[in-house]
């Protein structure tokens, strides 16, 4: 199963702010990064793993991957 960035955070049990916090930069930069409108460089991305209980290959970190997610769920749903 892949998880978007949000998933991941929830699934730790953080809120935004939290994790803002963790990655040492503002919550509004954060969603930014939540939001797929900002990419994480590598470091950044290696930071949010250690901070949250999911695998690195299990995260989708950019906005090509999050289209092809919700189109396999929603063909999925559809069947």
């Amino acid at each position: 199963m892949n998880y978007t960035l949000e998933q991941a955070r929830i699934l730790t049990g953080l809120t935004q702010v939290e994790m803002a916090k963790k990655m040492g930069m503002s919550e509004k930069t954060y969603i930014q990064y939540e939001k797929y409108r900002r990419i994480f460089r590598m470091d950044q991305a290696f930071k949010f793993v250690e901070n949250v209980d999911v695998p690195m290959n299990t995260i989708i970190f950019f906005p090509g991957q999050l289209q092809n997610f919700r189109s396999q769920s929603e063909m999925s749903i559809c069947v």
